[in-house]
């Protein structure tokens, strides 16, 4: 195999090691195969087109926070009025004894309508500002399913200690829950780079313009 590299622009003959043609001195072209760089998880581009990408992309990512936020406020707000409908098929049977039923459901009612209105008042606030928004709501949904685990997991000890079936249909936990835990953390971490590219972007413009100023000086 030669070991020389044809000149584009004149038809000269160079080494494959040198950068410019040793006969018109023009540069010449790299022999080494390129491709698109692969940006990792905790890495930025180099590029302001690949910046304005990776910015993007982060953007999208921070927005489906959003998306999970409006889900949890319309689950609790069906679930708030599935209570208020059976409490009030309760009510109206007049049954003796059925008191303590209507009493735990109004108040899932209530409790139900209080943490829709919370998620629907951080899905407005993610709008505007999605990271720390998503952080609240995962702090706020986060202890909601710990309290429903701690619920679950006491209701089975209960029905054991009763000489019941040990065994219960789950801890309190559902696919749903983890998608949207899942969601509000991944928005999490897309709001965190995007904020330090943000500011890696600023620095680096202020210390252009600095440089700047001292060459006019």
């Amino acid at each position: 195999m030669s070991d020389l590299f044809v000149c584009p622009h004149c038809g000269g003959e160079s080494s494959f090691a040198t950068a410019f043609c040793q006969s018109c001195g023009k540069a010449l072209p790299s022999t080494q195969p390129s491709g698109p760089r692969v940006i990792g998880a905790n890495e930025f581009a180099a590029t302001t087109t690949g910046k304005k990408l990776q910015i993007g992309e982060l953007e999208r990512q921070m927005k489906r926070a959003s998306g999970a936020l409006l889900t949890v406020a319309i689950i609790q707000t069906v679930v708030a009025m599935i209570a208020f409908a059976v409490a009030q098929a309760v009510s109206n049977r007049a049954r003796p004894g059925t008191e303590a039923a209507q009493n735990l459901l109004m108040v899932l009612t209530i409790a139900g309508c209080g943490v829709a209105a919370a998620f629907f008042c951080l899905y407005s606030w993610s709008q505007s500002q999605p990271l720390p928004a998503a952080i609240v709501g995962l702090v706020v949904y986060g202890t909601l399913v710990c309290l429903n685990v701690f619920v679950a997991l006491a209701e089975a000890s209960r029905v054991s200690s009763s000489g019941g079936p040990a065994s219960i249909r789950g801890i309190g936990v559902g696919w749903i829950d983890l998608v949207i835990i899942g969601i509000l953390i991944r928005a999490i971490s897309a709001g965190s780079a995007h904020a330090k590219l943000l500011r890696a972007n600023a620095a680096k413009s202020a210390s252009g313009i600095s440089t700047g100023d001292a060459a006019l000086r």
